[in-house]
């Protein structure tokens, strides 16, 4: 028993230890430092009529956007209709994109619009609540500027069994 604790395995333990602490503290400081959460974005977004493009001018939109990290999905669909298909949207979103240092970028099908054929895509910026961008359909010439707001979230109400 006495062979296990001298002092050379002792000092190399005790060593071998020190070394596991103080790594384990700089790579702790460096990630509070350097590495930050992407900002969170996910959420309803409604989107007025009055500027956009072709087949939607008459109808105010609600883009949902979901987030992972960096990776979004979305769908874009009617105001009126939001309600019916939101679930369907959240569980099958139409496009796809990325969120890179407060740049929103989605691009699909336009799925969820019914009057709509071809490829929607939206890039943005999003400064609090609001998202400010261009939307362009495939079927219609040109980028349209909007100004989208945020809807606020409500609270999910638990369900009893």
């Amino acid at each position: 028993m006495g062979n296990h604790f001298s002092l050379k395995s002792l000092s190399f333990y005790g060593g071998a230890i020190s070394f596991v602490v103080i790594l384990f503290s700089v790579v702790t400081a460096y990630g509070e430092a350097n590495l930050k959460a992407a900002q969170k974005i996910d959420g309803r977004y409604q989107i007025p009529a009055q500027t956009l493009p072709g087949c939607l001018k008459s109808e105010q939109l609600i883009l949902l956007v979901q987030q992972s990290g960096v990776y979004l999905t979305g769908s874009l669909l009617a105001a009126d209709a939001a309600d019916t298909l939101g679930r369907r949207a959240a569980e099958r979103p139409a496009m796809t994109g990325t969120w890179d240092d407060k740049r929103l970028t989605l691009q699909g099908a336009a799925t969820y619009l019914p009057q709509c054929q071809g490829e929607v895509k939206i890039q943005g910026t999003i400064v609090q609540q609001t998202l400010k961008g261009t939307l362009s359909l495939s079927a219609a010439p040109g980028d349209s500027p909007f100004t989208a707001t945020q809807e606020a979230t409500q609270p999910k109400q638990s369900q009893g069994h």
